[in-house]
């Protein structure tokens, strides 16, 4: 099972989750004031180089709510021309000190902004994650400065449905 909600990146200690489609009204994910920042200044530098940037997230669930507590940056290297490397981000962003990724959405999908939503291509690096990680993990993708979509696998309602390492 999958949480999935939209999130608003504040500059509050605790940044609230705008919900849509929420399994349950209190289920959300929430950013710590460094990784909103972190995450803002990760939009900004793909904004500037009109590329898309990857960085790996720590995350704790708490109750009904995931909490993005810290966010590693992954430096544009092997890329593809997005300037994303799948392959750095699997590798480099697993357990125990990680437990997934955010990218930002630059490129246009329509006229209003690029995709809110995960495309066919970040599914497949999220899938070949949980290949080499073997466990739940979280995924965000960062579409403005102050928006993000993000999925916790493993959760419902907020709550961990099966354990979080998957032999």
């Amino acid at each position: 099972m999958r949480l999935a909600l939209m999130c608003w990146l504040g500059v509050m200690a605790a940044y609230p989750a705008a919900a849509a489609q929420e399994p349950s009204p209190r289920a959300g994910f929430r950013f710590s004031p460094e990784a909103g920042a972190t995450l803002r200044s990760l939009w900004q530098e793909s904004v500037e180089a009109q590329q898309e940037r990857v960085a790996c997230l720590a995350a704790d669930i708490r109750g009904d709510t995931v909490f993005v507590s810290r966010i590693l940056r992954i430096e544009p290297d092997a890329a593809d021309s997005m300037g994303i490397s799948a392959t750095a981000s699997i590798e480099r962003c697993g357990p125990p000190k990680w437990d997934g990724t955010v990218h930002t959405h630059v490129a246009l999908y329509t006229e209003d902004g690029p995709s809110r939503r995960f495309s066919g291509q970040d599914r497949t690096v999220m899938r070949l994650w949980y290949g080499r990680w073997r466990s739940d993990g979280v995924f965000c993708i960062v579409y403005s400065e102050r928006s993000a979509h993000c999925e916790a696998d493993g959760v419902v309602g907020g709550l961990r449905s099966r354990p979080r390492v998957v032999r």
